[in-house]
Protein backbone atom coordinates (compact mmCIF):
# COMPACT_ATOMS: atom_id res chain seq x y z
CA UNK A 1 0.00 0.00 0.00
CA UNK A 2 3.10 1.97 -0.21
CA UNK A 3 2.60 4.85 -2.79
CA UNK A 4 4.07 3.44 -6.29
CA UNK A 5 6.44 6.68 -6.58
CA UNK A 6 8.02 6.17 -3.39
CA UNK A 7 11.12 4.82 -4.36
CA UNK A 8 11.45 7.62 -7.04
CA UNK A 9 11.91 10.61 -5.14
CA UNK A 10 14.15 12.36 -2.79
CA UNK A 11 12.87 13.48 0.95
CA UNK A 12 14.44 16.68 0.50
CA UNK A 13 12.15 17.24 -2.61
CA UNK A 14 8.51 15.91 -1.77
CA UNK A 15 7.56 19.12 0.30
CA UNK A 16 7.91 22.12 -2.11
CA UNK A 17 6.50 19.43 -5.52
CA UNK A 18 3.77 18.24 -3.54
CA UNK A 19 1.95 20.52 -1.23
CA UNK A 20 -0.44 21.82 -3.46
CA UNK A 21 -1.44 18.10 -4.61
CA UNK A 22 -1.58 16.86 -0.91
CA UNK A 23 -3.87 19.65 0.35
CA UNK A 24 -6.34 18.36 -2.07
CA UNK A 25 -6.04 14.92 -1.84
CA UNK A 26 -8.48 12.29 0.45
CA UNK A 27 -5.96 10.46 2.58
CA UNK A 28 -7.94 10.18 5.63
CA UNK A 29 -7.86 6.45 7.04
CA UNK A 30 -11.33 5.18 8.92
CA UNK A 31 -9.75 2.40 10.89
CA UNK A 32 -10.38 4.25 14.10
CA UNK A 33 -8.06 3.71 17.26
CA UNK A 34 -9.12 0.13 19.82
CA UNK A 35 -9.31 0.13 23.35
CA UNK A 36 -7.54 -2.81 25.04
CA UNK A 37 -9.61 -6.15 24.10
CA UNK A 38 -11.78 -6.76 27.08
CA UNK A 39 -12.75 -10.16 27.64
CA UNK A 40 -16.50 -11.20 27.80
CA UNK A 41 -16.52 -14.89 28.64
CA UNK A 42 -13.86 -17.51 29.11
CA UNK A 43 -14.43 -21.71 28.91
CA UNK A 44 -12.04 -23.89 30.54
CA UNK A 45 -12.20 -27.74 31.76
CA UNK A 46 -11.27 -26.65 35.30
CA UNK A 47 -12.78 -23.17 35.89
CA UNK A 48 -14.53 -20.82 33.45
CA UNK A 49 -15.29 -16.85 33.30
CA UNK A 50 -19.23 -16.20 32.92
CA UNK A 51 -19.48 -19.58 32.10
CA UNK A 52 -19.75 -22.93 34.31
CA UNK A 53 -16.33 -25.08 34.40
CA UNK A 54 -16.32 -27.58 31.72
CA UNK A 55 -18.20 -25.90 29.01
CA UNK A 56 -16.36 -25.08 25.62
CA UNK A 57 -16.48 -22.95 22.51
CA UNK A 58 -13.20 -23.74 20.45
CA UNK A 59 -12.93 -23.09 17.19
CA UNK A 60 -16.59 -21.34 17.04
CA UNK A 61 -17.14 -17.64 15.70
CA UNK A 62 -18.57 -14.89 17.34
CA UNK A 63 -20.87 -12.40 17.19
CA UNK A 64 -21.50 -8.74 18.14
CA UNK A 65 -25.26 -7.24 17.71
CA UNK A 66 -25.19 -3.36 16.47
CA UNK A 67 -25.34 -2.68 20.19
CA UNK A 68 -22.95 -4.12 21.31
CA UNK A 69 -23.88 -7.13 22.61
CA UNK A 70 -22.19 -10.57 22.21
CA UNK A 71 -23.27 -14.16 21.91
CA UNK A 72 -21.29 -17.35 21.09
CA UNK A 73 -22.50 -20.94 20.52
CA UNK A 74 -21.37 -23.42 23.05
CA UNK A 75 -20.11 -26.90 21.94
CA UNK A 76 -21.21 -28.43 25.99
CA UNK A 77 -22.44 -26.19 29.02
CA UNK A 78 -20.32 -27.66 31.44
CA UNK A 79 -21.26 -30.82 32.47
CA UNK A 80 -24.34 -31.21 30.83
CA UNK A 81 -23.40 -32.94 27.48
CA UNK A 82 -25.79 -30.57 26.39
CA UNK A 83 -24.72 -28.02 23.36
CA UNK A 84 -25.43 -24.32 24.06
CA UNK A 85 -25.65 -20.51 23.75
CA UNK A 86 -24.11 -18.19 25.60
CA UNK A 87 -24.80 -14.33 25.54
CA UNK A 88 -23.71 -10.72 27.14
CA UNK A 89 -24.30 -7.16 26.93
CA UNK A 90 -20.76 -6.26 26.28
CA UNK A 91 -19.68 -4.89 29.36
CA UNK A 92 -18.00 -8.03 30.80
CA UNK A 93 -20.80 -9.85 32.10
CA UNK A 94 -23.19 -12.32 30.32
CA UNK A 95 -24.64 -16.36 30.86
CA UNK A 96 -25.79 -19.20 29.10
CA UNK A 97 -29.06 -18.39 27.62
CA UNK A 98 -30.11 -21.30 25.98
CA UNK A 99 -29.35 -25.68 25.78
CA UNK A 100 -29.97 -27.96 23.13
CA UNK A 101 -31.41 -31.42 23.73
CA UNK A 102 -28.34 -33.87 24.16
CA UNK A 103 -26.58 -34.77 21.40
CA UNK A 104 -27.66 -31.96 19.49
CA UNK A 105 -25.35 -29.42 18.77
CA UNK A 106 -25.78 -25.49 17.62
CA UNK A 107 -23.39 -23.59 14.84
CA UNK A 108 -22.52 -20.50 14.62
CA UNK A 109 -24.98 -17.66 15.87
CA UNK A 110 -26.32 -14.85 14.33
CA UNK A 111 -27.69 -11.08 15.54
CA UNK A 112 -30.96 -10.43 13.97
CA UNK A 113 -31.77 -6.73 13.67
CA UNK A 114 -34.65 -7.15 16.67
CA UNK A 115 -31.33 -8.47 19.07
CA UNK A 116 -32.52 -12.12 18.63
CA UNK A 117 -30.45 -14.41 17.70
CA UNK A 118 -30.61 -17.32 15.01
CA UNK A 119 -28.62 -20.28 14.26
CA UNK A 120 -29.15 -24.05 13.55
CA UNK A 121 -29.42 -26.78 15.62
CA UNK A 122 -28.13 -30.56 14.24
CA UNK A 123 -26.45 -33.76 14.82
CA UNK A 124 -26.46 -35.91 11.72
CA UNK A 125 -29.22 -34.15 9.42
CA UNK A 126 -30.10 -30.94 10.86
CA UNK A 127 -33.22 -30.36 13.32
CA UNK A 128 -33.88 -26.67 11.99
CA UNK A 129 -32.68 -23.11 12.24
CA UNK A 130 -34.00 -21.18 15.41
CA UNK A 131 -34.78 -18.29 16.63
CA UNK A 132 -34.15 -16.80 20.19
CA UNK A 133 -35.19 -13.89 21.65
CA UNK A 134 -33.48 -11.67 24.27
CA UNK A 135 -34.96 -13.02 27.17
CA UNK A 136 -37.23 -15.64 25.31
CA UNK A 137 -37.29 -18.95 24.64
CA UNK A 138 -36.00 -20.56 21.23
CA UNK A 139 -38.59 -21.62 18.68
CA UNK A 140 -38.24 -23.54 15.27
CA UNK A 141 -37.86 -21.08 12.62
CA UNK A 142 -37.22 -23.27 9.96
CA UNK A 143 -38.14 -26.95 10.24
CA UNK A 144 -36.37 -29.67 7.80
CA UNK A 145 -38.21 -30.44 4.36
CA UNK A 146 -39.86 -28.12 3.18
CA UNK A 147 -40.38 -27.23 -0.41
CA UNK A 148 -37.08 -28.31 -1.13
CA UNK A 149 -36.19 -31.17 1.39
CA UNK A 150 -33.94 -29.55 3.10
CA UNK A 151 -31.73 -32.33 5.52
CA UNK A 152 -28.99 -29.61 6.20
CA UNK A 153 -28.77 -25.85 6.66
CA UNK A 154 -25.59 -23.73 6.94
CA UNK A 155 -24.79 -20.12 8.13
CA UNK A 156 -28.51 -19.16 8.25
CA UNK A 157 -27.70 -14.51 8.16
CA UNK A 158 -30.99 -12.30 9.15
CA UNK A 159 -32.18 -9.95 6.79
CA UNK A 160 -34.34 -6.38 7.47
CA UNK A 161 -37.73 -7.70 8.19
CA UNK A 162 -37.23 -10.70 9.52
CA UNK A 163 -36.20 -12.54 6.73
CA UNK A 164 -33.18 -15.28 6.67
CA UNK A 165 -30.71 -15.86 3.59
CA UNK A 166 -29.17 -19.43 4.38
CA UNK A 167 -27.84 -22.46 2.28
CA UNK A 168 -29.98 -25.51 2.28
CA UNK A 169 -28.89 -28.79 1.24
CA UNK A 170 -30.81 -32.40 0.32
CA UNK A 171 -29.81 -35.13 -1.72
CA UNK A 172 -30.44 -32.99 -5.01
CA UNK A 173 -27.86 -30.54 -3.99
CA UNK A 174 -27.33 -27.28 -2.34
CA UNK A 175 -29.56 -23.57 -2.98
CA UNK A 176 -29.15 -20.59 -1.69
CA UNK A 177 -32.58 -19.09 -0.19
CA UNK A 178 -33.91 -16.81 0.66
CA UNK A 179 -36.58 -17.35 3.80
CA UNK A 180 -39.24 -15.15 4.53
CA UNK A 181 -42.70 -14.13 6.36
CA UNK A 182 -44.36 -15.30 9.18
CA UNK A 183 -45.09 -18.90 6.99
CA UNK A 184 -40.95 -18.87 6.71
CA UNK A 185 -41.83 -19.10 3.00
CA UNK A 186 -38.60 -20.20 0.96
CA UNK A 187 -37.77 -18.70 -2.11
CA UNK A 188 -34.80 -20.45 -4.08
CA UNK A 189 -32.13 -17.56 -5.50
CA UNK A 190 -30.04 -20.10 -7.23
CA UNK A 191 -29.35 -24.11 -7.13
CA UNK A 192 -26.40 -26.11 -7.93
CA UNK A 193 -29.33 -27.82 -10.40
CA UNK A 194 -29.66 -24.16 -12.94
CA UNK A 195 -27.58 -24.54 -15.88
CA UNK A 196 -24.01 -23.49 -15.37
CA UNK A 197 -23.83 -23.93 -11.85
CA UNK A 198 -21.20 -26.33 -10.76
CA UNK A 199 -21.17 -26.10 -6.56
CA UNK A 200 -22.36 -23.36 -4.40
CA UNK A 201 -20.37 -22.72 -1.63
CA UNK A 202 -21.93 -21.23 1.74
CA UNK A 203 -23.15 -17.54 1.07
CA UNK A 204 -22.90 -14.52 3.80
CA UNK A 205 -26.28 -11.99 3.50
CA UNK A 206 -26.93 -8.59 3.70
CA UNK A 207 -29.10 -6.03 5.03
CA UNK A 208 -31.82 -6.95 2.09
CA UNK A 209 -31.68 -10.39 2.09
CA UNK A 210 -29.53 -10.98 -1.01
CA UNK A 211 -27.32 -13.79 -0.61
CA UNK A 212 -23.37 -12.98 -1.44
CA UNK A 213 -20.83 -15.85 -1.94
CA UNK A 214 -18.54 -18.06 -4.17
CA UNK A 215 -20.15 -20.31 -6.85
CA UNK A 216 -17.97 -22.73 -8.90
CA UNK A 217 -19.37 -22.74 -12.81
CA UNK A 218 -19.52 -25.94 -14.68
CA UNK A 219 -18.37 -28.55 -12.61
CA UNK A 220 -17.14 -29.82 -8.88
CA UNK A 221 -13.41 -29.54 -9.89
CA UNK A 222 -10.75 -27.17 -8.70
CA UNK A 223 -9.92 -25.99 -12.45
CA UNK A 224 -13.26 -24.91 -13.37
CA UNK A 225 -14.40 -21.12 -13.06
CA UNK A 226 -15.02 -19.38 -9.93
CA UNK A 227 -17.07 -15.91 -9.38
CA UNK A 228 -18.24 -13.53 -6.41
CA UNK A 229 -21.93 -13.26 -6.61
CA UNK A 230 -24.38 -11.55 -5.24
CA UNK A 231 -27.95 -12.99 -5.86
CA UNK A 232 -31.13 -10.86 -5.16
CA UNK A 233 -33.83 -12.94 -6.57
CA UNK A 234 -34.25 -16.10 -8.44
CA UNK A 235 -31.35 -16.34 -11.12
CA UNK A 236 -30.97 -12.16 -10.74
CA UNK A 237 -26.88 -11.79 -9.98
CA UNK A 238 -24.35 -9.39 -10.33
CA UNK A 239 -20.64 -10.79 -10.35
CA UNK A 240 -18.37 -8.89 -8.25
CA UNK A 241 -15.12 -11.14 -9.07
CA UNK A 242 -13.96 -13.82 -11.19
CA UNK A 243 -10.75 -16.12 -11.04
CA UNK A 244 -9.17 -16.35 -13.60
CA UNK A 245 -10.25 -19.22 -15.19
CA UNK A 246 -13.37 -17.18 -15.19
CA UNK A 247 -11.46 -14.21 -17.10
CA UNK A 248 -7.75 -14.75 -18.08
CA UNK A 249 -7.18 -10.80 -16.96
CA UNK A 250 -7.94 -11.79 -13.20
CA UNK A 251 -5.72 -11.24 -10.88
CA UNK A 252 -7.08 -13.80 -9.20
CA UNK A 253 -6.36 -17.67 -9.11
CA UNK A 254 -8.32 -18.45 -6.39
CA UNK A 255 -10.99 -17.80 -3.84
CA UNK A 256 -11.15 -18.96 -0.54
CA UNK A 257 -14.88 -20.49 0.17
CA UNK A 258 -16.21 -18.60 3.00
CA UNK A 259 -16.82 -15.04 2.37
CA UNK A 260 -17.83 -12.37 4.46
CA UNK A 261 -20.77 -9.42 3.68
CA UNK A 262 -21.27 -6.29 4.48
CA UNK A 263 -24.76 -5.08 5.30
CA UNK A 264 -25.19 -3.00 2.04
CA UNK A 265 -23.97 -5.93 0.23
CA UNK A 266 -19.95 -5.85 -0.89
CA UNK A 267 -18.10 -8.80 -0.40
CA UNK A 268 -15.11 -8.98 1.73
CA UNK A 269 -13.56 -12.42 0.20
CA UNK A 270 -9.62 -13.37 0.65
CA UNK A 271 -8.05 -14.98 -2.94
CA UNK A 272 -5.11 -16.38 -4.13
CA UNK A 273 -3.25 -13.97 -6.38
CA UNK A 274 -1.79 -14.86 -9.84
CA UNK A 275 1.69 -13.66 -9.52
CA UNK A 276 1.82 -15.39 -5.77
CA UNK A 277 1.16 -14.90 -2.51
CA UNK A 278 -2.91 -14.31 -0.85
CA UNK A 279 -4.93 -11.20 -0.44
CA UNK A 280 -8.24 -9.56 1.34
CA UNK A 281 -10.45 -7.82 -0.99
CA UNK A 282 -13.81 -5.65 -0.85
CA UNK A 283 -15.71 -5.73 -3.75
CA UNK A 284 -19.02 -4.27 -5.23
CA UNK A 285 -19.96 -2.40 -7.93
CA UNK A 286 -17.81 0.45 -8.71
CA UNK A 287 -14.93 -1.76 -8.09
CA UNK A 288 -12.68 -3.76 -5.85
CA UNK A 289 -10.51 -2.05 -2.93
CA UNK A 290 -7.67 -3.88 -1.63
CA UNK A 291 -7.15 -4.60 2.08
CA UNK A 292 -4.02 -6.14 2.46
CA UNK A 293 -1.65 -8.49 0.80
CA UNK A 294 1.10 -10.68 1.78
CA UNK A 295 2.81 -8.37 -0.01
CA UNK A 296 2.58 -5.98 3.07
CA UNK A 297 5.34 -5.56 4.90
CA UNK A 298 3.19 -5.91 8.23
CA UNK A 299 1.50 -9.07 6.79
CA UNK A 300 3.24 -12.35 6.36
CA UNK A 301 0.39 -14.41 5.83
CA UNK A 302 -3.81 -14.74 5.44
CA UNK A 303 -5.36 -17.31 7.17
CA UNK A 304 -8.27 -19.25 5.45
CA UNK A 305 -11.38 -17.92 7.73
CA UNK A 306 -13.78 -15.81 6.54
CA UNK A 307 -13.36 -12.01 6.67
CA UNK A 308 -15.92 -9.78 8.31
CA UNK A 309 -16.67 -5.80 6.89
CA UNK A 310 -19.21 -3.59 7.70
CA UNK A 311 -21.26 -0.57 5.75
CA UNK A 312 -17.76 1.85 6.48
CA UNK A 313 -15.82 -0.33 4.31
CA UNK A 314 -13.94 -1.94 7.33
CA UNK A 315 -12.57 -5.54 7.09
CA UNK A 316 -11.31 -7.86 9.91
CA UNK A 317 -9.67 -10.66 9.00
CA UNK A 318 -6.30 -13.42 10.47
CA UNK A 319 -3.58 -13.83 9.30
CA UNK A 320 0.21 -13.67 10.47
CA UNK A 321 2.17 -10.86 11.46
CA UNK A 322 5.65 -9.97 10.12
CA UNK A 323 7.51 -11.81 13.18
CA UNK A 324 5.42 -14.72 12.29
CA UNK A 325 2.63 -14.68 15.01
CA UNK A 326 -1.32 -15.53 14.82
CA UNK A 327 -2.80 -12.09 14.45
CA UNK A 328 -6.40 -10.07 13.70
CA UNK A 329 -6.11 -7.66 11.20
CA UNK A 330 -8.56 -4.26 11.14
CA UNK A 331 -7.91 -2.57 7.58
CA UNK A 332 -9.97 -0.45 5.19
CA UNK A 333 -7.68 0.06 1.91
CA UNK A 334 -5.48 3.10 2.80
CA UNK A 335 -4.59 1.88 6.21
CA UNK A 336 -3.93 -1.79 7.82
CA UNK A 337 -3.82 -2.39 11.55
CA UNK A 338 -2.54 -5.45 13.88
CA UNK A 339 -5.58 -5.63 16.32
CA UNK A 340 -4.19 -7.81 18.42
CA UNK A 341 -2.20 -10.86 18.19
CA UNK A 342 -0.12 -13.97 19.94
CA UNK A 343 1.78 -13.09 22.37
CA UNK A 344 -0.09 -9.78 23.42
CA UNK A 345 -0.73 -9.33 26.89
CA UNK A 346 -4.61 -8.80 28.00
CA UNK A 347 -6.21 -8.61 31.48
CA UNK A 348 -8.71 -11.63 31.94
CA UNK A 349 -10.34 -12.63 35.16
CA UNK A 350 -7.41 -14.36 36.51
CA UNK A 351 -4.94 -11.67 36.02
CA UNK A 352 -2.78 -10.63 33.32
CA UNK A 353 -2.60 -13.38 30.73
CA UNK A 354 -1.16 -13.88 27.42
CA UNK A 355 -3.09 -15.06 23.87
CA UNK A 356 -0.34 -18.11 23.74
CA UNK A 357 -0.32 -22.10 23.21
CA UNK A 358 1.78 -24.17 25.48
CA UNK A 359 2.57 -26.37 21.95
CA UNK A 360 2.81 -23.47 19.20
CA UNK A 361 -0.92 -24.08 18.21
CA UNK A 362 -2.61 -21.45 16.11
CA UNK A 363 -4.16 -19.09 18.90
CA UNK A 364 -7.60 -17.68 17.70
CA UNK A 365 -10.25 -19.20 17.15
CA UNK A 366 -12.94 -18.94 13.93
CA UNK A 367 -13.76 -15.97 12.29
CA UNK A 368 -13.37 -12.23 14.10
CA UNK A 369 -16.62 -10.43 13.84
CA UNK A 370 -17.22 -6.32 13.42
CA UNK A 371 -20.07 -4.07 14.37
CA UNK A 372 -21.08 -0.59 12.79
CA UNK A 373 -18.37 1.33 14.74
CA UNK A 374 -15.77 -0.78 13.99
CA UNK A 375 -15.68 -2.83 17.35
CA UNK A 376 -14.10 -6.19 16.65
CA UNK A 377 -14.85 -9.58 18.65
CA UNK A 378 -12.61 -12.69 18.50
CA UNK A 379 -11.55 -15.99 20.30
CA UNK A 380 -8.39 -16.38 21.68
CA UNK A 381 -6.58 -19.16 23.50
CA UNK A 382 -5.48 -17.76 27.03
CA UNK A 383 -2.17 -18.81 29.49
CA UNK A 384 -0.63 -17.00 31.88
CA UNK A 385 1.62 -14.01 31.70
CA UNK A 386 4.79 -15.92 32.09
CA UNK A 387 4.23 -19.30 31.74
CA UNK A 388 2.50 -20.81 28.28
CA UNK A 389 2.38 -24.33 29.83
CA UNK A 390 -1.02 -23.54 31.79
CA UNK A 391 -3.89 -23.53 30.16
CA UNK A 392 -6.60 -20.74 30.72
CA UNK A 393 -8.84 -21.78 28.42
CA UNK A 394 -10.23 -20.04 25.02
CA UNK A 395 -11.92 -16.62 26.20
CA UNK A 396 -13.90 -14.44 23.91
CA UNK A 397 -13.02 -10.45 23.74
CA UNK A 398 -14.42 -7.59 22.20
CA UNK A 399 -11.76 -4.85 21.07
CA UNK A 400 -13.79 -1.30 21.29
CA UNK A 401 -13.51 1.04 18.42
CA UNK A 402 -12.78 4.54 19.89
CA UNK A 403 -13.31 8.04 17.99
CA UNK A 404 -10.99 8.64 15.96
CA UNK A 405 -8.02 10.86 16.05
CA UNK A 406 -6.50 12.03 13.05
CA UNK A 407 -3.45 9.98 12.69
CA UNK A 408 -1.47 12.98 10.49
CA UNK A 409 -0.79 14.57 14.11
CA UNK A 410 1.90 12.22 14.46
CA UNK A 411 2.93 14.14 17.34
CA UNK A 412 0.02 14.08 19.52
CA UNK A 413 -0.20 17.98 19.84
CA UNK A 414 -4.18 18.78 18.59
CA UNK A 415 -2.75 20.08 15.50
CA UNK A 416 -1.60 18.61 11.95
CA UNK A 417 1.54 21.31 11.09
CA UNK A 418 5.46 21.22 11.05
CA UNK A 419 6.14 19.54 13.74
CA UNK A 420 4.46 16.64 11.94
CA UNK A 421 6.35 16.84 9.04
CA UNK A 422 9.65 16.98 10.50
CA UNK A 423 8.73 13.54 12.60
CA UNK A 424 7.95 11.85 9.22
CA UNK A 425 10.80 12.91 7.55
CA UNK A 426 13.16 11.94 10.71
CA UNK A 427 11.38 8.03 10.06
CA UNK A 428 11.67 8.41 6.77
CA UNK A 429 12.19 4.95 5.42
CA UNK A 430 11.50 2.65 9.12
CA UNK A 431 8.82 0.33 9.57
CA UNK A 432 5.97 1.21 11.25
CA UNK A 433 5.61 3.50 14.42
CA UNK A 434 3.63 6.84 14.66
CA UNK A 435 5.06 8.27 11.46
CA UNK A 436 3.61 5.56 9.03
CA UNK A 437 0.01 7.86 9.07
CA UNK A 438 -1.18 5.55 6.28
CA UNK A 439 -0.32 2.38 8.29
CA UNK A 440 1.25 0.47 4.83
CA UNK A 441 4.08 -0.39 7.51
CA UNK A 442 6.59 1.15 6.28
CA UNK A 443 7.36 5.56 6.92
CA UNK A 444 7.23 6.80 2.92
CA UNK A 445 6.19 9.05 0.32
CA UNK A 446 1.93 8.19 1.36
CA UNK A 447 2.71 9.48 5.00
CA UNK A 448 4.19 12.66 3.92
CA UNK A 449 1.28 12.69 1.38
CA UNK A 450 -1.11 12.33 4.47
CA UNK A 451 0.45 14.96 6.73
CA UNK A 452 0.69 17.59 3.79
CA UNK A 453 -3.33 16.64 2.94
CA UNK A 454 -4.19 17.41 6.86
CA UNK A 455 -1.56 20.76 7.65
CA UNK A 456 -3.20 23.41 9.65
CA UNK A 457 -0.14 25.16 9.48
Amino acid sequence: MSHPFAARRSVPGLVAGLMAAALGSDVAAAVPPYEPPALQVRSNIVDGFNLPPGSSFNSGTPAIADDGSVAMRLLVVGGTGRGGVWRGPGDGTGSVVFQTAPELLPADVAFAADGSLVFEIFDIFTEGIFRLPAGGDAALLVPPGGPFGFNTFSNPQPAAGGDLVVRGGSFGGNRWVRVSGAGGTQQSLVAEADPGIGFLFVPAGDAAGRAVGKVRLGSTGGDQPDEIRRYAGPGAFVTLARDDDADPVSPFSSFDNSVGATPDGRAAFIAGLVGGGRGVFLAGESGITTIATTADPQVSDISFFRPAANDSGLVAFRGTDAAGLDAVFVGDGRRLVRLVGEHDLVATDLGTGRIDQNDGSVTFGGSPAIDPAGSVAFAATLTPADDDQIEWGTGVFVARAMPAGDPADVDGDGTVGFSDLLAVLAAFGTAGGPADVDGSGVVDFGDLLAVLAAFQG
